[in-house]
């Protein structure tokens, strides 16, 4: 499990390696007290959104490691296979005789669950050590961040604030985080904001102070919801989880026109087709778009979707195309036949995007070969004449073989002698 965490996110907390009452032993067997510490359980859920979020933003902070590794043994589980799920249930059930596990709805996590050491009167009136489990964190509650603030003060709270939701902040530190941020001006994100989210917790801030906004499918996307949101003149960024009704984007165009970064996130696969659609939706203010997903249809078999020509966009001058969100193996996948399909398709995408300078993707090992197709790559900087840098970020590898390295050194040499000089680099982490 660390190792996907090191290819996905760049980092991961020091897991614990060995079984969970192992972990709870050595994390009480010291005869020290103050040299003891409590075993902290990671539940992992990949179909959750909020799980890849959590990970991304902060679990794998720097903070947060160091803060986990001084004070807790972690020990991770992924129940995103069944079969894990049935091992954890009766581990649990094991150590501590409790079935707090045996709900597995993907919605509801990650989950963190502290363990502390208790002791127990046995029938023949003698005491015995036993465990009991405390949950911390269930979906995005962030409860055990309550312990951060007395050890580390107001400090260390505004630097985990900057990787939260302000909705996120306040369930980790109450209302009693709101005086903070007003004083120091922070800037923050809201979710799915309600009335009385609005009318209460946000009066305590000044309306500059909100510049992003997270919205998912759970919140509705009307006029009349959209407009308890127009006194925040300063909302920048916006990201919206699993949205669909691509037209509707334009409710979000009269609410937030000063908006320059637009960013989509997806549990699942996605036609790529759909958003040269949006393409001429979005308005001119807009220089940064996002996806995140963990892969793509093919849709070469649509010719007709395929080449159906729609309005080119002169505004984006930067686009991420993330594939490292709990990668899916394609279930329409046409590689075999058509090893670039995948850089196809997404350069189909991009040679509308006339005004681009700067393009990024992230992806996996297992993408990598089928990316280092030099005619793509020199007929997409035919369409975008402006493009000065592309970065391809590879998660799970820390150097290129040497096939590939001669692969992308011909790129590279290609796309410098054109017009453009386009600059062509690839990062392993």
């Amino acid at each position: 499990m660390s190792r996907r965490f090191y290819e996905r996110y760049y980092d991961c907390p020091g897991f614990y390696v060995g079984s969970l009452i192992n972990a709870c032993e050595v994390a009480f067997s010291p005869t020290v007290i103050e040299e003891r510490r409590p075993v902290l359980v990671y539940v992992h859920h990949d179909r959750s959104m909020f799980s890849n979020i959590f990970c991304h933003r902060i679990l794998c902070s720097a903070t947060i490691i160091d803060y986990l590794l001084e004070n807790y043994i972690v020990w991770p589980c992924d129940v995103t296979l069944e079969v894990n799920r049935n091992m954890l249930a009766n581990i649990w059930q094991e150590v501590f005789h409790d079935q707090l596990l045996n709900e597995f709805d993907e919605k509801k996590y990650p989950k963190l669950i502290g363990i502390k050491r208790i002791v127990q009167e046995q029938q023949n009136g003698s005491l015995a050590p036993d465990y009991q489990p405390v949950l911390l964190l269930e979906y995005d509650v962030l409860a055990f961040y309550r312990n951060i603030e007395t050890r580390f003060g107001k400090k260390i709270i505004l630097e985990i604030v900057k990787n939260l939701t302000l909705n996120d902040a306040i369930n980790a530190f109450s209302n009693n985080i709101l005086p903070l941020l007003s004083q120091q001006e922070t800037k923050v994100e809201i979710c799915d904001p309600s009335s009385l989210f609005i009318n209460t917790m946000l009066q305590k801030l000044t309306p500059e102070q909100v510049v992003s906004l997270r919205l998912t499918t759970s919140w509705y996307r009307t006029q009349e919801e959209l407009s308890r949101l127009t006194r925040f003149t300063n909302v920048i960024s916006l990201s919206l989880l699993n949205f669909q009704d691509i037209r509707s984007i334009e409710i979000y165009r009269t609410n937030f026109p000063r908006l320059t970064s637009l960013c989509f996130w997806y549990d699942n696969e996605l036609n790529f087709t759909v958003f040269r659609e949006l393409l001429q939706y979005l308005w001119y203010s807009i220089k940064r778009f996002e996806v995140h997903c963990p892969g793509n249809f093919c849709s070469h078999a649509d010719q007709d979707q395929c080449n159906n020509l729609l309005f080119a966009n002169y505004n984006i001058e930067y686009f991420l195309f993330d594939l490292s969100t709990f990668p899916l193996p394609p279930t329409s996948d046409c590689t075999k036949q058509l090893p670039s399909c995948f850089l196809m398709t997404a350069i189909d995408l991009i040679k509308y995007m006339l005004n681009l300078r700067y393009f990024q993707l992230i992806t996996n090992i297992d993408s990598i070969s089928k990316l280092l197709d030099l005619n793509e790559w020199v007929r997409m900087t035919s369409y975008c004449s402006r493009l000065t840098k592309i970065t391809l970020r590879v998660l799970g590898r820390m150097k290129a073989d040497d096939e590939m390295s001669q692969k992308i050194v011909e790129i590279q040499n290609a796309l410098c002698t054109l017009s453009q000089n386009t600059q062509f680099q690839v990062i392993f982490n």
